[in-house]
């Protein structure tokens, strides 16, 4: 995707390092992946620019990592961002590096022109290199207490008992909503697979309610796709309906997972009907050439967030009984457009009808990249959805991705993820 930037991109590897230190150079890290929105904004925005690319190749070593091949240095710098800013990451990871490889400063994205209390990216390029120019000995000598504190970091969060943190995090959740208070909102599924755990073992009423009010709300907001199954990657208003739209398959193993866990303490069919068709999502569109569940779907299509998903007023309108299935008001409810919030369980003849409209419409961008540790959750999803659903052959599938697992990536070694001339 970066192979036509006037940025003289590099690969992360021992030589570059050791090119960046023999130059006495500064690094510049972009941390992103291939179907995040704000990535491709700040691609289009900077590093397509010939003149921001002009003060990337001047001033710093260029090094552009996918976080989806490198979940190492992603974690690492991810925790350095936090470190120094005193607050959540994401993506873009924008890092400022000393020539010897060691984190200095940080942000996420920053705009091509400065706006929302944000400045301009060329500004900041500036700036750094005349902060490196004239602190450089300063910044070198701080590496080892940076790296103390990312050790220290890291072992404070092995060292904690759970149930004290797990009790702490009861009372940062939306109670009414569902997920943790305020916006954007993400689906933590680690917390809540944690959360049933301790409600398996406890029969505690307080670790299920929260489970209980965020699996309702996936299944029948808008960051739920209604038509096809899956869920988007987080909504950025607090009540679950305006999806960030791109699809990954990192949330939706963990959804189908955590789904199929919840419904075997609640059997409804309705939960079943959205676990069955998460996973018949899946299956038909995130298989790749190779075999095996690929990464991602874009957010945009045509240049449009959303535009492959979302509905106009008059295309839907006739529809006999849309009012009483979705949520329909002529003004929409994002942009003048319909993003399908759910009131009752839809007929098959909506669906179908809604699909055949999306069905002539260009689909977003499907990275195909396989990564191991995510096609492994995607087996451990289908073995705990086949006990839900012991009649749709989810076993067997189960079982026949990880030979496909076993033949292509445990003869010898095991990588973490898979391309065409590069294995990581």
């Amino acid at each position: 995707q970066h192979k036509d930037n006037p940025v003289n991109w590099q690969t992360w590897s021992s030589e570059i390092l050791e090119f960046s230190k023999q130059n006495k150079k500064p690094i510049l890290l972009s941390i992103g992946y291939a179907s995040c929105h704000w990535c491709h904004v700040m691609a289009h925005e900077s590093f397509e620019d010939n003149e921001t690319a002009s003060l990337m190749n001047k001033y710093f070593i260029n090094i552009k990592v996918d976080r989806e091949e490198r979940p190492d240095l992603d974690f690492i710098f991810q925790s350095s961002f936090q470190l120094f800013n005193q607050t959540g990451g994401g993506w873009p990871l924008t890092m400022f590096l000393d020539e010897c490889g060691v984190p200095f400063m940080g942000g996420t994205y920053f705009p091509k022109n400065a706006k929302h209390g944000l400045p301009s990216f060329k500004e900041v390029l500036k700036k750094v290199s005349e902060a490196y120019k004239d602190q450089r000995e300063n910044i070198i000598k701080q590496k080892d207490l940076i790296i103390k504190n990312l050790e220290l970091k890291k072992n404070s969060v092995l060292t904690q008992d759970l149930e004290p943190v797990l009790n702490t995090s009861l009372s940062f959740l939306d109670t009414v909503k569902g997920g943790y208070k305020g916006a954007p909102k993400f689906p933590t599924f680690n917390l809540y697979e944690t959360l049933l755990y301790f409600y398996n073992k406890s029969k505690e009423k307080k670790y299920f309610e929260p489970v209980d009010l965020i699996i309702k709300q996936l299944c029948s907001k808008g960051i739920y796709d209604h038509v096809e199954g899956g869920i988007a990657r987080y909504t950025v208003d607090e009540n679950w309906v305006i999806p960030h739209f791109e699809k990954m398959l990192y949330d939706n193993a963990q959804f189908i997972l955590l789904l199929a866990k919840y419904c075997k303490i609640n059997p409804e069919s309705y939960f079943k009907e959205k676990l069955e068709q998460t996973i018949e999502f899946l299956k038909k569109n995130f298989l790749n050439n190779e075999g095996f569940l690929g990464s991602a779907y874009d957010a945009d299509s045509e240049g449009e967030e959303g535009k492959y998903y979302v509905y106009k007023y008059e295309e839907i309108k006739d529809f006999e009984n849309i009012g009483k299935y979705f949520d329909i008001k002529p003004e929409g409810n994002w942009e003048n457009k319909i993003i399908l919030v759910e009131k009752d369980k839809p007929s098959k003849d909506i669906l179908e009808k809604l699909y055949e409209i999306r069905s002539k419409r260009k689909k977003p961008f499907f990275d195909d990249k396989t990564q191991l540790d995510l096609n492994c959750l995607w087996i451990s999803s289908l073995v705990a959805a086949s006990e839900i659903l012991p009649d749709k052959g989810y076993l067997k599938l189960a079982e026949d991705f990880y030979l496909r697992i076993e033949n292509k990536y445990i003869k010898e070694n095991i990588y973490h993820s898979y391309s065409k001339d590069i294995v990581f």
